[in-house]
């Protein structure tokens, strides 16, 4: 039985080769990264500056090439193929000391939330889809504390302070609950200008949070220079 198990898995491998989710390359393992484009998009690291009132904003790859495809592929184009591709990114940097340390600290975790009317259309949230399994196998499900309000535009093409504007006043409280003194943790698909994130934290402080920080899947923080630590 062990023979047919191996041969039938030869089988699939040589009709199916796993292939690098970004370029196609084959790989070794199925929605295993090329190790070229790891080295293109893979950056965990901390922004040096991170914007109040957040704590904290660690990225596990760079918002660019392979990244951005994927997540493009997921929000824009509905496509949940590319779910385990990005799943498969998170547990290949889930030991790693920046993700343990952030998250060895945290109380909860909160996703940014969709609009019901967005939720509706797409029919799925996108940060819930990428960090749920994952975050839930280290022990914190994620808790939908936060609604978004208002029906705001898809933000792509707007800067940093037109931004502000729309998503000023956009995130409330999904029920009253008391957070005092907790670390919360707020996970988001993408961090450009960091608004969207700090429009958030700013609901979880009025909820009692002592400390918010954030884990991106990507993130672009331009100018600022990133480092290796918090």
């Amino acid at each position: 039985m062990e023979f047919l198990r191996q041969l039938w898995g030869a089988v699939i491998y040589f009709l199916f080769p796993s292939r690098c989710p970004v370029c196609r390359e084959m790989v070794d393992e199925r929605y295993q990264l090329c190790s070229t484009c790891a080295a293109k998009i893979l950056r965990l690291d901390f922004y040096e500056h991170p914007p109040a009132p957040l704590a904290k904003v660690l990225r596990v790859t760079k918002y660019r090439d392979g990244s951005r495809e994927l997540l493009h592929k997921l929000k824009f184009d509905n496509n949940l193929n590319v779910v385990p591709a990005l799943k498969r990114i998170l547990d290949d940097v889930a030991e790693r000391e920046e993700i343990l340390n952030l998250l060895g600290g945290v109380d909860a975790a909160v996703p940014v939330p969709l609009h019901e009317g967005r939720f509706k259309e797409r029919g799925f949230n996108q940060t819930e889809e990428i960090f749920g399994d994952w975050l839930a196998k280290k022990n914190l499900p994620l808790r939908n504390l936060l609604i978004r309000r208002l029906p705001t535009p898809k933000l792509y093409n707007h800067g940093k302070a037109e931004r502000e504007k729309i998503l000023s006043g956009a995130f409330a409280p999904r029920e009253s609950v008391d957070l005092s003194g907790q670390h919360v943790l707020i996970v988001d698909d993408i961090f450009t200008t960091g608004t969207t994130c700090k429009e958030c934290a700013k609901v979880l402080k009025d909820l009692g949070a002592s400390e918010v920080s954030v884990l991106a899947f990507a993130a672009d923080f331009g100018d600022n220079k990133p480092t290796g630590n918090a």
